[in-house]
This record gives C-alpha cells, sequence and structure tokens, in this order.
C-alpha cells in the first residue's frame, strides 16, 4: 500500500500540509524573499501600503486583497519601510509590486528611487491612480509626478495645470482590451472602432483622471479625450510597468470594483503569467437568469415560457414577491402566494427541477421599494419577514436568495439577510461583475454574495429595450455575446428577466436558450443558481494555497479541510507545458489558452508545471 492510500498517513500528510501553508506563512514569504533574479510566474505579488495606516484606509487594503481573492490571485501586503529594508542594495525580494491610489499619495523620494530600482533590476510594477503623486513634505513635485518615467507619460502636472490637473472623461479601449480585462459586453458599447465603458442608465461613465502627456512612451490600453493616458504597459531597464490612471481602490468602494478586479488579472496573469484559482466550478463558466415574478401578471407569463421549455435548461434563480397586492395596498394585483394553490404547485415542480426559489423583496413590491430607506428599518422589517415566511412555507427551509425591488436595498436589509443566512442578493452596484463581496458605505458586507446585474449600454431588462424600442436582434446578439464571453473566459454573470418581459421579445430568450444549449453540449457552459455559486465560493475562500518554484517549474501546494473538490487552477499554455499532479486527486484538460487543472475530491493537491523554455525571465 503507497503512503499516499494509508488513512493515518493520509491525515499526517494533510496536517503538516496544512501546517506548512497556515502555520508557516511567515516561513513561506521568506523563502521566496530568497530567490534572486525573481521568478514572475512564482514569486510574490505584494500590495505597498503606507507604514502608517489609518482604520479608514485599511479598508482599501482589505479591498485590494479581497479583489485579489476573488479573481484568485495570490497577493500579500507589506509596508514602504520593510519592502525597503529588504532591497536596500536593489534586490528583488518580490516579483511583483502594486502601489495603490488614494491612501498611498504621500511617498518619499528615496522610496521612488527604491521602487525605480526594482523596476529596472527585473520586477513588474503596477501603478495605480495618484500613488505617490505627493512627495515626503506633501507637495506635489515640478514639472510633473516623479513616477512619469515609469508611467511612460507625463502626469500630475500640478503646477502648470492646478485644478485642471484632474477631470473626469469617458475612456475608452479596444473590445479586444475589454475582454483581456474581463469586462462583458453590454458593460462597454461600441463606438466606431473603440470599446466605451458605460453603466446601468448611463450609457456613458466618467471616471476620475489625471491629465497626462498626450505622448506614451508603451502600449496604450485605455485612453480618455485629449489624449490622456488611462492604462498602458511598457518596459523600463529590465522591468515592466502597467500604468493605470484610475482611482481602483476608491472606485472599488463605492460599487464599481470591475475595473480593479480586470486589472489585477491583468497584471497576475497576461503580464506576470501567474496560475490563477478559477471562479467558477470545475472551470466552466455561465449565467445565473434570476427571475423577478412581482405581480399577479407574471403568472401567464411564466405559464408561455414553461411551454416553450426555456425553464427545462436552467437551474434557475427565481424570486417572488408574495403579498396579494402590487402597487398599492389592496390593489389585488399581487401573486397572493400563502393562498394562491396554482401557482403554488407551478414553483413547486421548478424547485423539484433543480431551481432555487427566494424572496424579491418585501411582500408588496412597488410600495416597498419606493417607501424602503436608510431609517426606517423598525417599520419595514416585518414585510420582509412576511415574505420570508411565505418563501420558507413553500420550500420547507429558510430562503437562500434575495433580490431587492428596484434595486434599492440600504446597508440594513444587507446586515438582515446576512443575519438570516442568507447567501446571496442580486445588485445593481459592481455592474458587470462576478459574485462578490459588496463594499458600500465605510463597510464590506460580512458573509454575503453579491451577484452584479448585467447591462447593455444604460438598460438591463428586456422591458426597458422594449419600452426604448431597441430592436429584438441588437438584445439577441448582447445575450447571445454574454454566453460567448462565460465560455470564453471561464466567468460567472448574472442577467434577470420578469417574465412579462421575457416574452416580449421571444426569439431573444430563445437565441439566448439555442446558445447556451450549445455551449453546455461542448462542455464550456452551465446555467447556475446564486445558492449553489455562493456554497462553493464560501468553501473556496477556506482553501489554502501557494505558488513556490523548483527549478524550471512552478509549483501550486493547496489544501482544504473540507474539499478542494470542484477548485480549478489554470496555467497559460503559451508559458507552461502540461502540468503534472504530484499529490491528490485531480484531472488536466486544455481550456482555450489555459492548462486547466480540476481538484477531485481531496483535501491536499500538489501541481507541478514546467515553465516553457522561451517564457523564463
Amino acid at each position: 500500500m503507497s503512503a499516499l492510500r494509508h488513512p493515518n498517513l493520509r491525515k499526517i500528510l494533510l496536517t503538516l500540509a496544512l501546517a506548512i501553508i497556515i502555520g508557516g506563512g511567515a516561513g513561506w514569504v521568506y523563502f521566496i524573499n530568497q530567490i534572486s533574479p525573481a521568478q514572475w510566474q512564482s514569486d510574490a505579488i505584494v500590495l505597498v501600503l503606507p507604514d502608517e495606516l489609518s482604520e479608514a484606509n485599511r479598508l482599501f487594503s482589505e479591498a485590494w486583497l479581497d479583489g485579489a481573492a476573488e479573481e484568485g490571485i495570490r497577493l500579500l501586503t507589506i509596508t514602504a519601510s520593510e519592502f525597503s529594508r529588504r532591497g536596500l542594495q536593489g534586490e528583488r525580494p518580490f516579483a511583483g509590486v502594486i502601489l495603490p491610489d488614494t491612501i498611498h499619495r504621500q511617498i518619499s523620494t528615496a522610496f521612488v528611487n527604491q521602487i525605480s530600482r526594482f523596476v529596472e533590476n527585473g520586477g513588474a510594477l503596477m501603478l495605480v491612480g495618484d500613488a505617490g503623486v505627493l512627495d515626503e513634505n506633501g507637495y506635489y513635485s515640478e514639472p510633473a509626478s516623479r513616477f512619469s518615467r515609469l508611467a511612460g507619460t507625463s502626469y500630475a502636472m500640478y503646477g502648470a495645470l492646478h485644478d485642471k490637473m484632474s477631470f473626469n472623461p469617458t475612456i475608452s479601449g479596444s473590445p479586444q482590451i475589454m475582454q483581456a480585462l474581463e469586462i462583458p459586453p453590454g458593460r462597454w458599447i461600441k463606438s466606431g472602432e473603440l470599446a466605451v465603458l458605460s453603466g446601468y442608465g448611463e450609457d456613458t461613465l466618467r471616471y476620475p483622471a489625471l491629465r497626462t502627456a498626450a505622448t506614451y512612451a508603451g502600449t496604450l490600453l485605455m485612453q480618455a479625450e485629449g489624449n490622456t493616458v488611462i492604462a498602458g504597459e511598457h518596459d523600463v531597464g529590465k522591468g515592466h510597468v502597467l500604468f493605470v490612471n484610475l482611482p481602483l481602490g476608491y472606485l472599488k468602494l463605492r460599487t464599481d470594483g470591475i475595473l480593479m478586479h480586470g486589472f489585477l488579472h491583468y497584471f497576475a496573469n497576461r503580464i506576470m503569467g501567474q496560475p490563477q484559482l478559477s471562479a467558477a466550478p470545475d472551470a466552466i463558466g455561465g449565467l445565473v437568469l434570476n427571475w423577478h415574478c412581482d405581480a399577479k401578471i407574471c403568472i401567464p407569463a411564466m405559464d408561455q415560457l414553461i411551454k416553450a421549455g426555456v425553464f427545462t435548461r436552467g437551474p434557475f434563480s427565481i424570486h417572488v414577491t408574495a403579498g396579494p397586492d402590487q402597487r398599492a395596498f389592496g390593489d389585488g394585483l399581487g401573486v397572493d402566494l400563502n393562498h394562491n394553490r396554482a401557482f403554488q404547485a407551478r414553483l413547486q415542480t421548478l424547485l423539484v427541477q433543480g431551481n432555487e426559489i427566494g424572496s424579491h423583496g418585501g411582500w408588496i413590491h412597488d410600495w416597498f421599494g419606493k417607501n424602503l430607506g436608510a431609517g426606517n428599518a423598525e417599520k419595514m422589517t416585518p414585510y420582509l419577514e412576511q415574505n420570508a415566511d411565505a418563501v420558507k412555507n413553500l420550500i420547507g427551509h429558510p430562503q437562500t436568495e434575495y433580490s431587492a425591488p428596484t434595486g434599492n436595498q440600504p446597508v440594513w436589509v444587507t446586515n438582515w439577510l446576512d443575519d438570516q443566512d442568507v447567501l446571496a442578493y442580486y445588485f445593481t452596484g459592481n455592474i458587470g461583475q462576478g459574485p462578490t463581496h459588496t463594499y458600500r458605505d465605510g463597510r464590506r458586507d460580512k458573509r454575503i454574495w453579491s451577484f452584479p446585474v448585467q447591462t447593455y449600454g444604460h438598460i438591463s431588462t428586456i422591458e426597458e429595450a422594449y419600452m426604448e424600442h431597441i430592436p429584438e436582434s441588437e438584445i439577441s446578439n448582447w445575450l447571445t455575446s454574454l454566453v460567448q464571453f462565460t465560455e470564453d473566459t471561464g466567468q460567472i454573470r448574472l442577467i434577470y428577466f420578469h417574465p412579462p418581459g421575457a416574452v416580449l421579445y421571444p426569439d431573444a430568450i430563445n437565441r439566448l436558450m439555442l446558445a447556451a444549449d450549445e455551449a453546455g453540449k461542448n462542455g464550456r457552459f452551465r446555467w447556475r443558481t446564486m445558492t449553489d455559486l455562493a456554497r462553493f465560493m464560501n468553501r473556496r475562500e477556506q482553501t489554502v494555497w501557494n505558488i513556490s518554484s523548483d527549478r524550471h517549474a512552478v509549483v501550486v501546494d493547496a489544501a482544504n479541510a473540507a474539499s478542494l473538490q470542484q477548485l480549478s487552477w489554470l496555467f497559460p499554455v503559451a508559458l507552461y507545458a502540461k502540468p503534472h499532479i504530484l499529490a491528490g486527486n485531480a484531472r488536466v484538460e486544455q481550456h482555450g489558452d489555459n492548462w486547466t487543472v480540476i481538484a477531485g475530491d481531496s483535501k491536499q493537491l500538489r501541481i507541478s508545471t514546467p515553465l516553457i523554455k522561451e517564457a523564463l525571465h
């Protein structure tokens, strides 16, 4: 009998693996820091923080760490002083460095020089927003930021521009760049040959940025009017710099986190070539289709969709406003779930077929959405409870999903949901992202996952498209492009419909289902529910994993006290030969541009992946 098959030895090995990965974290970091020259594919990426961090600014650090974890990227934090102590002679204790916006505006000239040496000697730098625009005395440098050479363009030119140094432009890039940043179609709208960022209610969004010189030394990724550089990358000495002229941390804390997530992915994966932990089970992308049933008129529309075979495709997340009224008390326009036996039977059939049933707000849709506020928890909580009780009576257990009428969800509602052990909610912030822990009002959601909606420019639902006379063919193309996006990227996204709206564009719904059917047959797409994904992501969060180097191979060690099943690691085919499984249970497949290692039901895993000769730094 081999050692790994002996049950006692397996327990000992798992304990040792967990001890090395969890308890020996400091030792692991020490080991990584001794490697020189830096190995981009295996050495640490660090977020460099100020030596003194206020509680308010500490939230920025947490947001960066959360974003990296959700993207499946290994990210550590380090103070500026600690970084300098480890690189006094210009050596490279880390392969990649991120200088964040907002909280690291004031940086000494000595540290600027230290970062410059780090890059020139072969390190990778992600320079974000206003990082380092102030010197140690709190003044702007003249004539421009001291990081301008590293950025590849002059910026933060306070002496020449004063209050015009910053502005709020629309930003654009190519469709290919949006795909590389994993920003889905609809979150950007094509304008000529460019793709312009948009959002719910706004065809074009404006973002805070610093004006730059019109010239740029590298490869331009994003730009704004006046030839301002929004993002680009270029070589400096032996190293490489990704300049992002946007306040990524500031935006994430204000429910627009997709750009932070996108550039984290680009830096770690596209520039540094590091392995990534997939956000999807088995690394197979898919969509959550969230149906909102808020009134009696949804019932015949659902019947029509059921007859058309739509609901055999799922599973879907179906949310119901359960009371007898819809717009105002006594109007009788609601579904009256507690007394409507026929509708109960329909929903129970859908439940048996694998769909999830949750609440869409509190008892009376329009009135609840209109009157819900930050200061009326005592008045409005009973309506949440009534709706939750009606759903519980139907499904036989407490609800696990929620969606807010009109998207109105004060923080106290999120806290109430969390306290009720609800796993997930649909969200009209962080548009275009996958499932995420939301930050707002100076706090982070405790445990619950938010599922941002997807948009087509400024709209999100079919009835909005219908009212604005958007051709059905456009909506068909958008919906099928989302299937293609999730298939290509292995990402998860959420779309939502009201049944009465969906039947207005039957061909669009049919084409969406056919595209999903075809992608599913190829093993590259799955419909998901919020509940299923939230449970997976909770287990994924408990996974401890690290990257190291072994000669000309990158080694990933992972452990999870419950199970690693369905967790998957991605290795770019352009950089890595086929991975080998050294310990644990997993299979290796090639999905598009990545080798994918998909874990089986084991608690530990070791993967060794040789670097292709040309990829060695």
